[in-house]
Order: C-alpha cells, then sequence, then structure tokens
C-alpha cells in the first residue's frame, strides 16, 4: 500500500543578496520544512554546488529566501511540473527582468526575482 501524498509544491530559492533565482525543486512538504532541510544539508557539508551556496549565505548570517512557483494537484505529475519549470528558468529570456512572481498559495507573497543562475544539479523529475 502506497502513502497517499496531497498537493506537491515546485519552489525556487533565492539569492537575497540579488534576487537571483538559483535552485528549483519540488517537495510535498510545507515550504519552510523544505528550506530547513536545505539548510541542513549545507551544514553536513554536502558538497553540490546548491549547497556550497546555501552555506555562502549562511556563512554571512543569511540564507536563500523560498516561494511556490507552482501548485501541483495530486493527480497531477509532478515530474513534469519540475522539469518544465526548469527548463522554463534555463530558457533565454524567459520573462522581462525585473519580474514579479504572483503569489502561489494564501501564505505567500509576490517574490521579485532579478537574474536567474540555477545551480541545480539535474534537469529535474
Amino acid at each position: 500500500m502506497s502513502v497517499r501524498v496531497g498537493r506537491y509544491l515546485i519552489y525556487g530559492l533565492i539569492d537575497p543578496r540579488n534576487r537571483t533565482l538559483r535552485y528549483i525543486g519540488k517537495t510535498h512538504k510545507r515550504k519552510e520544512w523544505r528550506l530547513t532541510e536545505h539548510i541542513n544539508l549545507a551544514l553536513e557539508n554536502d558538497k553540490r554546488a546548491i549547497y556550497v551556496w546555501i552555506r555562502e549565505l549562511l556563512s554571512k548570517e543569511l540564507q536563500p529566501e523560498i516561494f511556490v512557483w507552482e501548485r501541483i494537484p495530486p493527480d497531477e505529475d509532478w515530474r513534469k511540473a519540475e522539469k518544465n519549470a526548469i527548463a522554463f528558468w534555463k530558457a533565454d529570456n524567459p520573462v522581462e527582468f525585473p519580474y514579479y512572481h504572483p503569489a502561489q498559495t494564501k501564505k505567500s507573497k509576490k517574490t521579485l526575482i532579478e537574474h536567474v543562475v540555477l545551480l541545480n544539479a539535474t534537469e529535474g523529475g
């Protein structure tokens, strides 16, 4: 028997110093919990580029900002949505900057993105 998961979130991590989108991921957890997991992996000295960047922020007493790119209902394919989001941001000139991404949940707010330099190790999914 498999565990039924509710909605998924496709999320992004932003560098608070210059509003650069650095990472796209997915989670079924609250976005704050997922951010804490990223920070913990950085503190455990994970060598992947995303965690090197997070350690750099932490050394300056900063942390990434997390925002919801898209909510994915439980009956839709989160793998495809994550791949699409990564491909969107890797495309040349996907939006006009500065870009304000609209709030996607009741608890979220509009998110400013000034640049994109993704550190994703995979294409998602």
